[in-house]
């Protein structure tokens, strides 16, 4: 089978030499069989050796029946962690927008349900080889007892085998079915954690998602499951009554065939009982080895799609490069794609833009008109269509894209917050971070110890200061920002416009904002007005009115007390 090939190919030796001793483990279960038989028509027992050779024998065969299972586990366990490695470097090398077509639901299912299958698979495999080699060497010995009623025997094995394979087959289709529903079952599941404050709050809403989504969904994957299922047990009884009705037969209708007598009719009886036991557990393990296939369908699958679009470069060239500032070009660069709920492709470009060391930037405009994508094309996330973007006049392409990324720091609009500093622990001091928690005031709520956040559980506007603190202790030459300030309260907001901001640029650093606060705008050394995906407008110097007078810059101090005052003001009582 597949997943068996899948095992050969990632370790040849160990794996053959988990078989070899395996078959070695099944071919001693069948001497002992049949040196049981041979003791039980024995007018005379050998009390002197026989005892010890038997129990030497016996702890022969579990030894090789546990060095079989170590051998293939161990391999089992390595092939699936480096399987879940090998997807997850897929991942992150292959192009964003490649990811979010093939959407979470599908990348989480193929990481977690698919990978469970071949785990459970793989725990199986080895006792299947045993069990596998201890029939043989059953047949074998039932072979060495009489020809004649062997070829009986394996006839009548051979019918039950082929029904067993012909309604197993069939079972297959419902599986596969089941496994393609898991993903819109995903989807789903996602949907219920990320909505349940808006599934909560509609009763309407609720019975809908409840009734027309994820029921429908749940109730078409259990039919399959369930057709897949009653098929395999349909089969295993087929097989299982094949064995009886051998028994029977040997019984009962071989008592008056010539050259058979009662040790070989014992003998024959005894062993077929014997065999029931490794054949049910191997016809137990192939719907298990069934579901395998098709999660390794999948994940073969998978693999493919990620590796067509791979991106071809490695951070690992241009690590030794050092990361400085500089001007950054955007030369006829172009972006096309389809935008959800649209028949026609949206293009962005073609954009003409630099941005400087030292610059401030805004990027405005209504909804839908570019503004994130634009950030994506700017950080490296999104390579662009047609056009060049060059840093330090270096065109940036596939080999250098992720050398180029690394200049970035970003908080995006849809930002992630890890539970601790990954790659940055090591470098930073206790006194810098405590420094930046106290401005962005989440000293009260949050602490870092040897690199780990002690709680992530905060309010939204409260993350993404965390988050800005993240991209802070980055310390990269271009910081790009989405849509920052909109979920916080007017205190953070003005620091963030007046303080932070002019900080970053006093720094040096080019920093590019993506925002609608328009009673900000005049802070900008320039803001770039986006308008279905093409630039309208470059204001050097935004005009005012009198509603919108300049915003006077006050200091750290003051927003930070103001941001005191105006979180306390926020706490409700603990009787509330």
């Amino acid at each position: 089978m597949d997943i068996v090939l899948h095992l050969l190919l990632q370790s040849r030796t160990r794996i053959v030499l988990g078989v070899l001793t395996g078959i070695l483990g099944g071919l001693g279960n069948a001497v002992l069989i049949g040196w049981i038989n041979t003791e039980l028509h024995t007018s005379t027992l050998n009390v002197d050796y026989a005892p010890i050779l038997y129990g030497g024998f016996g702890l022969l065969v579990l030894a090789t029946h546990m060095i079989s299972v170590l051998i293939v586990m161990r391999v089992s366990l390595a092939v699936t962690r480096d399987l879940r490695m090998e997807l997850s470097r897929r991942i992150i090398d292959a192009p964003l927008r490649l990811l979010q077509q093939l959407g979470t639901a599908r990348l989480l299912a193929n990481l977690t349900e698919d990978i469970g299958f071949l785990v459970e698979a793989f725990q199986e495999i080895p006792h299947l080889f045993i069990h596998v080699s201890w029939l043989v060497g059953c047949l074998a010995y039932l072979c060495w007892l009489s020809w004649d009623l062997f070829v009986v025997v394996v006839v009548l094995i051979l019918i039950g085998v082929i029904s067993y394979r012909l309604i197993a087959s069939k079972a297959m289709i419902p599986l596969r079915h089941a496994r393609e529903l898991d993903d819109t079952l995903y989807a789903h599941f996602r949907g219920l954690i990320y909505g349940i404050k808006e599934i909560k709050l509609n009763q309407k809403r609720k019975d809908a998602f409840l009734n027309e989504l994820l029921f429908p969904t749940a109730e078409a994957c259990r039919q399959s499951n369930m057709t897949a299922m009653t098929l395999f047990i349909v089969a295993t009884t087929v097989g299982t009554a094949t064995l009886y009705f051998l028994i029977g037969l040997i019984l009962f209708g071989t008592s008056r065939w010539e050259g058979v007598t009662e040790q070989i009719i014992t003998g024959y009886t005894l062993t077929i009982l014997y065999m029931m036991a490794p054949l049910t557990a191997v016809i137990a393990a192939l719907p298990v080895l069934g579901r395998a296939n098709v999660a390794l369908g999948k994940i073969d699958r998978l693999k493919t799609e990620l590796s067509e679009q791979m991106d071809t470069y490695r951070v690992n060239q241009n690590r030794q490069l050092p990361i400085d500032p500089g001007k950054l070009e955007l030369v006829e660069v172009t972006h096309r794609y389809r935008r959800e709920g649209e028949s026609h492709d949206f293009e962005l470009g073609p954009l003409n833009l630099v941005f400087y060391p030292g610059e401030l930037v805004f990027i405005v405009g209504g909804n839908g008109s570019g503004k994130s994508t634009l950030g994506l094309l700017l950080v490296g996330l999104y390579p662009p269509e047609s056009g060049q973007i060059r840093l330090n006049h270096k065109i940036i392409t596939a080999e250098n894209r992720d050398f180029y990324r690394q200049h970035f720091s970003t908080v995006f609009s849809d930002f992630y917050l890890f539970e601790n500093l990954l790659g940055l622990a090591a470098e930073l001091q206790d006194d810098k971070i405590r420094a930046y928690l106290e401005q962005l005031r989440l000293d009260h709520k949050v602490s870092v110890s040897k690199g780990v956040f002690s709680t992530l559980e905060l309010s939204q506007g409260q993350r993404k200061r965390l988050a800005l603190l993240i991209a802070f202790l980055e310390d990269r030459p271009f910081y790009v920002f989405d849509e920052w300030a909109a979920d916080q309260d007017p205190v953070f907001k003005a620091l963030f416009y007046t303080t932070l901001l002019n900080d970053l640029k006093a720094r040096g650093k080019t920093v590019v904002v993506i925002t609608h606060d328009d009673r900000y705008f005049h802070l900008a050394d320039r803001c770039i007005r986006l308008e279905n995906g093409k630039v309208s407008d470059i204001d050097s110097m935004h005009p005012l009115d009198a509603s919108s007078a300049p915003i006077p810059v006050a200091s750290t101090n003051e927003l930070t007390a103001k941001a005191n005052i105006a979180e306390s003001k926020l706490r409700m009582p603990d009787s509330l």
